[in-house]
């Protein structure tokens, strides 16, 4: 049962750490029309990309949700559900944000508190 939530963890963390804007280096030449709309589409690509990714893991968060027992442990993976779905919207529309960025880091507090729950009752392996 950890293993599963340390496999949403390390699953959601690249998707975190993904979904903010690009460094851009401070000796970068101008960019013309062209190259934006170059990385405005990379952008909208990637954000879909990352929506589906965050979609499938929800999926895996409701088969985790079904498996628990304890009530905390439960309510807990039913907070990840909904605001993975919230994070899933917002990368589907391309919204790669600061509130996207903090929906993903709620998420992983989530996720880790429900693991700490469980592991506090026993239930981790």
């Amino acid at each position: 049962m950890t293993k599963l939530f340390f496999y949403l963890l390390c699953a959601v963390l690249p998707i975190h750490y993904s979904s903010g804007e690009p460094d851009t280096p401070k000796s970068a030449p101008p960019a013309t029309d062209q190259s934006i709309a170059d990385k405005l589409k990379t952008h909208d690509l990637g954000a879909k990309k990352l929506g589906a990714e965050q979609d499938d893991l929800s999926a895996d968060v409701q088969d985790l949700y079904e498996e628990q027992t304890d009530v905390e442990v439960k309510k807990l993976l039913r907070q990840v559900e909904e605001i993975m779905a919230d994070a899933t919207d917002r990368l589907e529309i391309s919204k790669t944000d600061g509130a996207t960025i903090a929906i993903q880091t709620e998420i992983i507090e989530k996720i880790f508190e429900a693991a700490k729950k469980k592991e506090q009752q026993g239930g981790g392996g």
